[in-house]
């Protein structure tokens, strides 16, 4: 036992004579993880390609959220989707704002920010100058839903600024501008090397050139109202200039993919469609725009068909479970006659839209069977061969492009869209009535195009006669309307070419006052002030001491000065 207790004192004595040599002999230092890469150690290419993607989520969402980027909250309010209610100020929470504020702040911006100095210092100017497009067109976003938001002060908490204050709208729209102008310096510059991931356009420098001026179009039509003189300048020298984004091939948008796992890279708005157990319950279209497209012409639009899906060919099966009104027509007496209340009338020979009225704050009822579905444009639904099959399953997931949609931020139709209203309203270069058969040929050309997959070998395609013949109604209607009825044809036609994007909707509806024939609230007579503006994210004012919450959200943004009451 002694001879065993003296060999563990010599080990100890070792040991300890081992660990104050090895204190002596070798330099304790930390090792930077490989895993923890610094900033100036990021590829710039990836820093733009998450950039690009954190673009199109901001604009439609992510899988699996109930709330889905900045389209969705802009297609509610009028009445391209069914929005909740029973008042504008019961529309949303401010929790409802909290993914988007963090995609914005904490992803995307701040990725546009560390990506800035690594693309300058390694002279990748085309890298440098679609994140410049990008912040502009994000940023201008955020004013355009929340009015005054941080940007010269966000993201510099290493300057000790931890709660930032917010900026001016106006303010924010000029350095958006600014950018926009830098950008297009950059794009003229030698380049060391392209994009070798641009979702977009493929490093196409001259395609990125046209959207940057279709930009700066937007700018300046949004804000005709707090400076019309300027803004007549400049959409003319940009029309004068020639280098607008007029041409499909030119169309600015983001292809999602088929894949509904590790990741789902579909279009947000499938997913909510097709996951197999039946719609997302946030998911109706409004009653109002559909019947827009079904009804508001002596033939449907022909892109309601790639529009919708639906699932019933009549609704002898519902009941008041499914839908109250079904079996109890009531109309409110604020509503007009000729106004679609319960279900979208069968005029023009197409039945079964199945949506839900603008503000009805009822309880999701049974009605998945009956409920109309998105369509193949722009989500990758299927195409509404009347077929009127009951989607639901595990077949679901492969219904039409299987989720392969896209999300349109900016198209052809749109710039002529835009072009006719200034021509309209400002007295801008060129014939507003030309702009607007531009633009619905534009967006019936790209919508059929993009189905034709699935819709060619079906009897519903749109025939060119077809499509001449109703573009001839339209603009008949417009050369006998009067100013005020042809500013709402425009609209009217601009709502529908913008399925799928509504922060323009939301937009031209608070910039125009029209389309002024939309349906009132479903509950009450008076739904409240109309949405100006967003919450500010639930997020933004418990975090932020300079922050504080809106009354309610109906602060106009700055270039809005219409009148209160001019929307509703």
């Amino acid at each position: 036992m002694k001879e065993i207790l003296n060999i563990r004192k010599w080990a100890s004595v070792l040991l300890v004579t081992l660990l104050f040599s090895s204190c002596e002999t070798t330099e304790l230092r930390v090792v930077e993880s490989p895993n923890d890469l610094s900033p100036n150690q990021a590829s710039v290419d990836f820093f733009l390609n998450q950039i690009q993607q954190m673009t199109a989520q901001i604009h439609s969402g992510e899988e699996g959220r109930n709330e889905n980027g900045l389209s969705q909250f802009g297609m509610e309010p009028v009445r391209i989707q069914h929005g909740f209610g029973p008042t504008y100020r019961d529309m949303y929470n401010p929790s409802d704002f909290d993914r988007l504020w963090d995609n914005v702040y904490a992803r995307a911006l701040i990725d546009i920010r560390t990506m800035n100095p690594l693309a300058e210092e390694a002279e990748q100017f085309t890298h440098l100058a679609i994140g410049q497009v990008l912040e502009a067109y994000i940023m201008m976003s955020m004013v355009d839903f929340f009015g005054d938001v941080p940007y010269s002060e966000a993201l510099v908490g290493s300057e000790g600024i931890l709660n930032p204050n917010v900026d001016s709208g106006a303010s924010i729209y000029a350095a958006a501008d600014a950018l926009l102008l830098a950008a297009l310096d950059n794009f003229n510059k030698d380049e060391l090397v392209l994009p070798s991931n641009d979702l977009f356009y493929g490093g196409d420098e001259d395609k990125w050139i046209r959207l940057t001026n279709t930009m700066r179009l937007k700018l300046y039509l949004q804000t005709r109202l707090v400076n019309e003189s300027e803004s007549i300048a400049v959409i003319n020298s940009l029309i004068a200039q020639g280098e607008l984004l007029l041409d499909a091939s030119d169309d600015f948008f983001f292809q999602w993919g088929t894949s509904n796992a590790a990741p789902d890279n579909r279009h947000p708005y499938f997913d909510a469609n097709y996951d197999g157990a039946g719609p997302s319950a946030d998911f109706y279209t409004c009653n109002y725009y559909m019947d827009l497209m079904a009804n508001q012409y002596g033939e449907p639009d022909p892109r309601i068909r790639y529009y919708f899906y639906r699932q019933q060919s009549d609704f002898s099966g519902a009941d008041v479970v499914t839908k109250e009104c079904v079996t109890q027509i009531s109309t409110p007496s604020w509503w007009a006659a000729n106004q679609p209340y319960c279900t979208v009338p069968n005029i023009n020979g197409l039945n079964g839209y199945w949506g839900r009225n603008h503000l009805d704050d009822d309880g999701i009822p049974p009605d998945d069977a009956f409920r109309t579905l998105h369509g193949v444009y722009p989500v990758g639904g299927p195409f509404d061969d009347d077929s009127f099959r009951n989607v639901s399953g595990s077949g679901a997931v492969t219904e039409g492009l299987a989720g392969a949609g896209i999300s349109p931020l900016m198209m052809s139709s749109y710039t002529n869209f835009m072009l006719a209203e200034a021509a309209l309203e400002l007295g801008t270069t060129g014939d507003a009535r030309i702009y607007l058969e531009n633009g619905i040929r534009a967006s019936i050309n790209t919508v059929v195009s993009f189905g034709s997959s699935l819709a060619s070998s079906s009897t519903f395609v749109p025939s060119s006669g077809a499509i001449d013949a109703h573009i001839a109604e339209i603009l008949a209607s417009y050369d006998g309307g009067n100013d005020t009825d042809k500013l709402r044809i425009i609209a009217e036609q601009y709502f529908i070419a913008l399925w799928g994007n509504g922060i323009e909707a939301y937009n031209t509806y608070r910039r125009t006052g029209q389309p002024d024939n939309v349906t009132p609230g479903f509950v009450l007579q008076d739904s409240g002030t109309f949405l100006r503006s967003m919450w500010y994210p639930q997020t933004a004012t418990d975090s932020n001491n300079n922050f504080t919450q809106k009354a309610a959200p109906d602060t106009p943004v700055f270039w809005d000065t219409n009148p209160e009451g001019f929307v509703e």
